[in-house]
Formats: C-alpha cells, structure tokens, sequence
C-alpha cells in the first residue's frame, strides 16, 4: 500500500482504506511480536533448562565431595584407633606388621597385623581375618547378596574384622571401651568406633587422645615401613609406650 507520507493530498484517501491499512498494520505488528514473544520464552526455557541442570551436577558435585570427605575422615579415624590398639597391646606381645598392599595418598594408612607372639604362642592375624572374611563373603552369596556388593563388603570386613580382634584381645587383658555402633543395615557388618579407652593401669585416653597419639604412632610406624618390608614390635616398645603415656 501506499504509505500516507507519500500522498501530496490526503483527501484522496478514503476513510475505508485508512482504517483497513492501520488494521493490516497493527495485525501484521501483533504477528511479529506473537513471533518474537514465542521466539524469547522458547530460549529462556532453553536457558533456564541449562541453568537446572548446572545447579543439579553442582549439588551432585559437592554431595560427592562431602562423601569423600567423611569417607576419609571415617578412614582416618580407624587408622588411629589401629595405632592405639597396637600400642597397647605391645605391652602384653611382641607384634609383627607390614604395610598395606594399596598406597593412599589422601588419607592414613592401616597397617596389616601380621602376627602376635608371646613365647613360643603365636596367633596368625592376618590369616585369620582372611580366614572370617570368606566365611562372610560366602555368607553373602547364600544369602543372594550381589556379588559387586559381596567383594566391596568383603574390602571392608578386612578392616572391621582387624579392628574387633585387637579389641577383643585388649578385653581380655581388662580394657574397657565406650564405643558407637552402626545398625548394620541390609546384612551389612556392624562397625564398632571406640570414643574413649580406660586401661588397667589406669590409662584413660579420650577420643582427641586417640587421635592425636593414634597419628603420631602411625606416622612413627609408617616411617619404620619405609625401612623394610616388616616391622617386628618388641614388647613394652620405648616409642610406643613414651607416646601413650606422654
């Protein structure tokens, strides 16, 4: 059509075509708004789909990383409750350990308990926990436990096993320990954490004692690994016996 500025006389207009021409116009206008409206909410959905997605890998992301945060802090923990045992033990064995088969580099280390001798008596440790963890392992299976799920127990049962044999043995020596427990959910180990440990000879260690001492003996210990393969312990070690008593 023929534009109004264009016209040197406006009265050859008519009223009817003016009136369809600003119709025309404002549908034309109201088309492309419609366009652009449906274009604009069409990438903010995109956009705020994207945005969703971001938030939720962000919250997955800091969720992993607060798991593997109290894993290794849980991890920690059992290595100082190991070095404590150890320690006072050697007041009663003579203990032979040697260092773990995989390498951490992000949390300490359990060492593995070879043997306890007294005498001419000794007891196989680390036979026996291999020995129990079949035995568990086996269980599992039977019990149609997912044999991925059966192996990682089994992983885990290694340390559990370690932890309630060195306490029971320091039980039977008049130990006494304030623990908590897991509920042991879907058939899984309960896991006993020691908080506080009162000795016969009236050694009271506290659960910041046993995390404190327990990582200066497995530093000492560690650092006796680097030096051979094995670590025989004498009874009433010096070391030991100076870092739980200090």
């Amino acid at each position: 059509m023929t534009s109004a500025t264009n016209v040197i006389n406006p009265s050859f207009i008519k009223t009817e075509e003016l009136h369809i021409s600003r119709t025309s116009c404002a549908t034309q206008g109201n088309t492309v708004l419609q366009s652009v409206d449906t274009q604009s909410m069409s990438s903010l959905n995109e956009y705020n789909e994207i945005k969703d997605v971001k938030k939720i890998k962000g919250t997955k992301k800091k969720k992993r990383a607060s798991d593997d945060h109290a894993f290794q802090r849980m991890r920690n923990y059992q290595v100082f409750q190991q070095a404590i045992f150890i320690a006072l033990l050697s007041q009663f064995f003579e203990i032979v350990v040697r260092p773990p088969v995989k390498k951490s580099v992000v949390s300490f280390q359990l060492l593995r308990v070879d043997a306890i001798k007294l005498m001419k008596d000794v007891l196989s440790i680390n036979d026996f926990i291999i020995a129990r963890c079949k035995e568990k392992y086996k269980m599992d299976m039977k019990m149609g436990t997912l044999e991925k799920t059966a192996k990682r127990r089994s992983d885990t049962n290694r340390i559990t096993e370690l932890l309630h044999l060195l306490q029971d043995l320091l039980r039977e020596k008049g130990f006494i320990f304030i623990s908590k427990f897991t509920d042991g959910k879907n058939g899984a180990q309960v896991i006993e954490t020691t908080t506080s440990i009162k000795g016969p000879n009236g050694l009271y260690l506290t659960q910041t004692d046993i995390t404190k001492k327990g990582e200066t003996i497995s530093k000492y210990l560690n650092s006796e690994m680097s030096k051979s393969t094995r670590k025989f312990i004498p009874m009433n070690d010096k070391t030991l016996q100076s870092i739980l008593f200090d």
